[in-house]
């Protein structure tokens, strides 16, 4: 911003002006009279959470992250009334989750999981996913998880709406502001060493994604997070032109289909192994393109019969940090007080977005949390004391 060169301290620091750190500073608007301000090196959208899948679901393996996904899907559907200004884009339109075999037992758990704390979801058979989805082929599948609530969310009006509100409650937002290192004293944080200088802080946050890794190693702090690729594809419907009706993950072929905007939707076919990269803003090119495609098309022709020639649009490539739960850390970091980081989503980050508001705002402010999120500590890794994954590792989390 103009006047970032006038700004030399603040109460608290929040490195990153993407879903996290927006939320973040929409709580602390709310919440405090101290001097908040919001740094990032890009225009508000323009890191990872302007290239996501947009879907919300109520289906994890954890009561944690049932909790938060389900505190977040509240907030998302009354945004008037409780963020009050702007909108979530929300569109309840469902989520179902098939399995085969092997992910039965998995699937019954959490489904009994989700429903001990009241929401929504149920069992489906076979013919009740195909009438729920006719493009689908049903045959080796042994049922899956249907949530009426599930549906799609519109991350670039969220991020705008909350950080419109933070600056309206007192918050300062300063885009185009990277930050260099996170300064420290005598083993506490002391400020964010920026291109236009240091602003001095005593609490920082690190909400930086795939970016919080770095900012962390050179305070000896080895953060466990690795920069994984996912490629997405928007397609429009071949000769057939059959849609999916709602949100679709195939747990065999690891497939995630939405609907997109008119004539079209969005596929994501994560590969065996996502790509590592080392720059958290690179892009697919043209041969990671095509194999996507081929990815699509394989497990289209064997789950998506009705989506069969599909034509390929526009592809979009997002990176995920990625920790070795697949989960986020939520917490201060170990050895630095005053240095708090919301780091490693792996994707998870939209729906969890509210309740991580409220959780990084009461640690900051010293209140009491709405969410016990001791299990996502920083020191879990060490201690071997990883968050579970009924379906292993990867979208289905």
């Amino acid at each position: 911003m103009s006047d970032s060169d006038v700004l030399t301290e603040a109460d608290i620091v929040v490195i990153g002006a993407g879903v996290m750190g927006s939320s973040i500073a929409y709580q602390l608007g709310r919440q405090t009279n101290q001097k908040v301000v919001v740094v990032d090196q890009s225009p508000p959208l323009g890191g990872m959470s302007g290239r996501t899948f947009g879907q919300v679901r109520l289906h994890y393996s954890n009561i944690l992250m049932l909790k938060m996904a389900q505190y977040g899907q509240r907030v998302f559907s009354d945004w008037a009334n409780v963020v009050g200004y702007g909108d979530s884009g929300y569109v309840p339109m469902g989520y179902l989750l098939n399995v085969v075999q092997d992910q039965l037992e998995a699937l019954h758990r959490n489904i009994d999981l989700a429903r001990g704390l009241g929401i929504d979801t149920k069992f489906v058979t076979p013919a009740e996913i195909g009438a729920l989805e006719p493009v689908i082929n049903t045959e080796g599948l042994m049922g899956g998880v249907y949530d009426p609530l599930g549906g799609f969310i519109d991350v670039t009006r969220i991020v705008l709406s909350y950080l419109t509100a933070a600056q309206e409650s007192g918050v300062r937002v300063m885009t185009g502001l990277q930050v260099a290192a996170i300064d420290t004293a005598g083993g506490a944080v002391a400020g964010v060493f920026t291109n236009n200088g240091l602003i001095k802080a005593p609490r920082v946050v690190t909400a930086a994604g795939a970016w919080s890794a770095g900012l962390l190693a050179p305070l000896g702090i080895d953060l466990p997070l690795e920069m994984r690729r996912l490629d997405m594809m928007y397609m429009t419907p071949g000769s057939g032109g059959g849609l999916v009706n709602g949100c679709v993950t195939d747990g065999n072929s690891n497939i995630v289909i939405r609907p997109g905007m008119g004539r079209e939707f969005l596929a994501a076919a994560y590969p065996a192994e996502m790509p590592l990269v080392s720059d958290p803003a690179s892009t697919a090119g043209a041969d990671a393109d095509r194999e996507q495609v081929v990815r699509i098309e394989k497990s289209l022709s064997e789950r998506f019969p009705g989506l069969v020639g599909a034509q390929p649009r526009r592809s979009v490539s997002g990176t995920y940090d990625i920790t070795p739960d697949w989960h986020p850390v939520l917490g201060w970091v170990p050895g630095i007080s005053g240095l708090y980081l919301a780091a490693g989503f792996s994707g998870h980050g939209l729906k969890l977005a509210p309740a991580v508001g409220e959780v990084v705002a009461a640690a900051l402010l010293q209140t009491d949390p709405p969410f016990d999120v001791h299990p996502l500590r920083f020191e879990r890794f060490a201690e071997d004391d990883l968050m579970y994954l009924a379906y292993g590792p990867g979208a289905r989390g």
